[in-house]
């Protein structure tokens, strides 16, 4: 799995590098493994949107409140690119990931399949903002499949990024199609849960001490109207079953990825915008 995360990285970098900034999305099995230990749903675990500020278990039918104002921009997709804003040490690219079993647009990078995972235009614009990143699928029977980016990616690696700054993650989102699953996993990798953090054994199977990819997660609900999700770092929770399976919080000293997942057996077509860090 290394060589194939090198492969993507390559691919990532060799497209911004020669002027191209349409991303190039993870190969095929960059997240095998995370699946081969039952995955779990996108349903389990507290619910965790909250369009009045992160109380679990909120609406999810648009904003009844402000959230959180002191924030660092991640992403807001207006540029139109794969790639995330270069502000605060982060540099990152945009990806699609599956178990191979079913279909998703934008479809996994591959030589054959060299596809660009760029904004969508949001018709009619929410507010001011007129792109998101727009993801769908279904069919998909082993783990399922998802979408996100690495927080430091340079050159074909992946690093640690220092979020302690910072209190949680804030987003917007919504369902594209009002009968597709109403909730999605955000994954949060870790220095435990990533290989890149030199803890957890790549190479271990299911049931084996010390897996990889078993990512901090926050599952929240979603609807037919954008609303804001509030994700408290201090929320985030993971099933247990990876590399020190006793660790109580993410290590927001050293986060790797941020990912927007869907389990096995979904139908999922969700937009998802304006994503910061907040104070």
């Amino acid at each position: 799995m290394t060589k194939r995360r090198a492969a993507w990285m390559w691919a990532a970098w060799t497209l911004t590098a020669g002027g191209c900034t349409a991303l190039a999305g993870l190969d095929d099995s960059y997240h095998l493994v995370e699946g081969a230990g039952g995955a779990s749903s996108a349903t389990s675990g507290p619910s965790s949107a909250s369009s009045t500020g992160g109380a679990p278990g909120a609406g999810t039918g648009g904003s009844e409140g402000p959230g959180p104002v002191d924030v660092a921009l991640i992403d807001d997709m207006e540029d139109g690119d794969g790639a995330i804003e270069e502000v605060g040490g982060r540099v990152g690219y945009w990806y699609s990931y599956n178990d191979g079993t079913g279909t998703q647009t934008p479809p996994v990078y591959s030589e054959a399949m060299p596809v660009g995972f760029i904004p969508e235009a949001l018709t009619p614009p929410r507010g001011e903002s007129t792109m998101a990143m727009h993801t769908f699928g279904s069919g998909f029977t082993e783990w399922g499949a998802g979408v996100g980016f690495a927080l430091n990616g340079p050159d074909m690696g992946l690093f640690p990024y220092d979020a302690s700054a910072y209190s949680g993650i804030k987003l917007w989102a919504r369902l594209g199609d009002a009968g597709a699953v109403t909730a999605m996993k955000v994954n949060v990798s870790d220095k435990v849960s990533e290989p890149a953090g030199g803890i957890c054994d790549e190479s271990a199977g299911e049931g084996d001490p010390n897996r990889c990819f078993d990512h901090w997660f926050y599952t929240a609900p979603l609807g037919t109207e954008w609303a804001e999700i509030v994700i408290p770092f201090e929320e985030l929770t993971r099933l247990g079953t990876g590399a020190e399976p006793t660790a109580e919080a993410v290590d927001v000293a050293g986060l790797y990825t941020i990912e927007f997942r869907f389990a096995q057996g979904e139908d999922f077509d969700v937009y998802i915008d304006d994503i910061s860090f907040y104070r």
